[in-house]
Parts: structure tokens; sequence; C-alpha cells
């Protein structure tokens, strides 16, 4: 506790007992009107002698001499009383000294602690506040070990995931392999898929031709009779010919041989003429004469006057058997175009003559056809 120094009083009091005595007090008294100091002093004397010191005065040396005759022969010199007093004097002098130093230093401590409690708003808010710290404090310390915790927690996640990591890694590379290999057999059954359905082409058009060369013997379900041309064609030279009974514009005309695995028929040789024409007399005739023409695949529809036949070969000018002025694309019939193919007409070529050619309308006008396809050589 801290009280405040007012005043001291140090009293001096001379006794005579069995010599001559000094008495020293010293005391200590608060001012009246500090309340500090009376409630740090409550309870307490208002006076209080900390410390007392005792001096006896040696006599004088008459007085001495007067005591003791005895003395005055002796040769050592008398100790004077001065030069006890201050023997006994110094260890009192220390001890008042520290007793001193230490009432300041609880002086000091004590002003310090009444000041403070002289504003109890203040205190009262400073206590609230170190309260309301070591709350705060209570509370970080529970963050910090949650965070320490949830820490541990993540560290031990990411390690976890750091290991499923390298395990999709490892996967994927896995994945990624057998994709490789995935694609490179894939690319093999594409391969194998593709040569197959080339297979199965060939082999549709073989089953066709069979068909349609070596069909099922009436009756039967395995036997075959085999000709060299389909049924309703006719055979030369190693190539097979079909004259049709009905009529068609040329583009139909063309139409249905391809249906037919066919093409309108390329005149390639005086011999080819020759024999067209013979067989189409024979052909039953139509009440119209022009009807019983036949369309053959030579044409100048892509550029006038440039005659070619189907596959697109021109026209050889030592097998051509235009009659007459022909070909001369008259326009007519509401075509505009003009007369851009070609027919085969017997009836109007003088008798023994090859030269029975004559352009017409692609479009308007109707003949029959003679389509041509590859004789079947060998099953």
């Amino acid at each position: 506790m801290l009280v405040s120094l007012h005043s001291a009083t140090i009293l001096q009091q001379s006794n005579k007992m069995s010599g001559e005595v000094l008495y020293s007090s010293v005391k200590f008294t608060r001012k009246p009107g500090d309340q500090a100091a009376a409630k740090l002093c409550a309870g307490r004397e208002d006076d209080v002698t900390y410390v007392t010191v005792k001096s006896a005065e040696a006599p004088s040396s008459q007085q001495q001499q007067q005591t003791d005759p005895s003395r005055t022969a002796d040769p050592t010199p008398p100790v004077s009383a001065a030069g006890k007093a201050s023997s006994y004097r110094q260890p009192a002098l220390v001890l008042l000294i520290l007793c001193c130093l230490l009432l300041a230093a609880i002086t000091s401590l004590a002003v310090y602690h009444f000041r403070t409690k002289e504003d109890p708003e203040k205190y009262t808010s400073l206590s609230s506040n170190y309260s309301s710290l070591l709350n705060q404090l209570q509370d970080l310390s529970s963050d910090y070990s949650n965070l320490n915790r949830n820490h541990s927690e993540l560290q031990s996640n990411c390690s976890r995931l750091n290991e499923t990591h390298s395990e999709l890694q490892s996967n994927y590379s896995r994945l990624s392999e057998t994709h490789s290999e995935l694609q490179s057999n894939y690319s093999r059954l594409q391969k194998k898929n593709s040569a197959l359905k080339k297979n199965n082409t060939e082999l549709s058009v073989k089953s066709s031709i069979l068909d349609k060369y070596c069909p099922l013997k009436e009756g039967s379900s395995k036997e075959r009779v085999c000709k060299t041309c389909p049924e309703n064609w006719v055979e030369s030279n190693g190539k097979c010919y079909y004259f049709s009974p009905d009529t068609m514009n040329w583009n139909s005309s063309r139409a249905s041989c391809v249906s037919m695995g066919a093409d309108l028929v390329i005149i390639e040789s005086k011999a080819e003429q020759k024999f067209l024409l013979e067989k189409a007399k024979s052909k039953p005739l139509l009440g119209n004469a022009e009807k019983n023409s036949y369309w053959i695949g030579l044409t100048d529809a892509a550029t006038e006057g440039t005659w070619l036949w189907v596959d697109g070969t021109p026209l050889n000018d030592k097998a051509k058997y235009w009659h007459g002025n022909e070909p001369d694309d008259w326009k007519r019939g509401g075509d505009l175009s003009g007369e851009d193919c070609a027919r085969l007409a017997y009836l109007t070529s003088p008798a023994n003559s090859l030269k029975a050619w004559f352009d017409a309308s692609c479009t308007q006008q109707q003949h029959r056809r003679i389509c041509e396809t590859t004789a079947l050589i060998n099953i």
C-alpha cells in the first residue's frame, strides 16, 4: 500500500538518568485533509514513531578528574565524547536512511494506486477492457487450436488428394494407351469393313449377274442354267444387246438401260452397225413408222456439234453413219435446244445402206432403245 508523507517531526528529549542521555524520536503525521492517506491509515494511530535513537553524552574532563582522580595520571589520551557519540550515531543514521527510502517507495506505490482508485469509471473501463481482452485471447486461442486441427486435416486431405491424383494420372496413362490401341484397332476394322463392303458389292453384282445369266432351273432351288446373255437379250461378238418393245425419250431410255446394268449402245464398227440394223428389221413394227427407230448412245448436248458416246469417247470419223444431211439440229415441237440425241431408223434407209442415223430431240421425241452390256464368258 502507498501513503503520502506530509510532515515529519523530530523530537529531541533530554533526560538525565545516571548521567546525561539524549533521546531522539522521529514521528510522522498525516495532513488532516488527505483522504488517500486516511484510507491507507484507517484504524491506525495518528503519530507513528519509526526510529528512536538514544545517545549518552560522556562527562567532561573536569568531571572525570573529579570523579576519578586516578585518570589524571593516565598517559593515554582520553577519548572525546563527540567521538563516542559519532560511533553510536552512524548505524542509526544508515538505518534511518534505509527506512526513508523504503517509505518513499511505499509512498510512490500508494500514490499511483490511489490515483487509479480516484477514477472508478476509468478503472471499471480498464477492468472491462481487460476482461474483454482476456475473452478475446481465449477465443483466439480456441480459434488457433481449431485452425491447427483444420490445418492438420487439410494436410491429411492434401496427402490423400495427391495419392488420388497420382492414381488418376496412372489410370489416365493406361486409358490413353488403351485408347490408342482401340483407335488402331478401329482403323484396322474400318479397313476390313471397307474391304468387306467392296467384296459385298462385288458379290451382289456377281449375284445379280449370276441370276441374270444363270437363272435357277425351273422347279429347282440349286440347279442353274447358264446363258451367255440374259433372257430376251441377243449376243454378238462378246456383247449382249436388248431391243426394247416400248418407247421413251432419250434421257429415260438411258436410265432404263442403266437400271439393267447396261447403257445405250455404242457402235464402234461397220460390222456392229450392220448387225444392229438386221436385228432391228426383225422386230415387230409399231403403227407409227417413226417409233420404230431406236435410240443409240450418241449426243452433242454438252457442246453443239461435238458428238460424244455415253462413255465420253468422241465419234470416230471412220465409224459414222449419218443419213443424208443429218445431223441438221432441227428445232421443232417446242424444243428450242434443237436435236441433240441420235437414233437409228432402218425404215428410211435405202436397201443395203448402213447410213441410218438421225438426230432428234432428247426430250420431245420418243423411240425404242438398244441397250448394250458385256456378255458373260466365264462363270
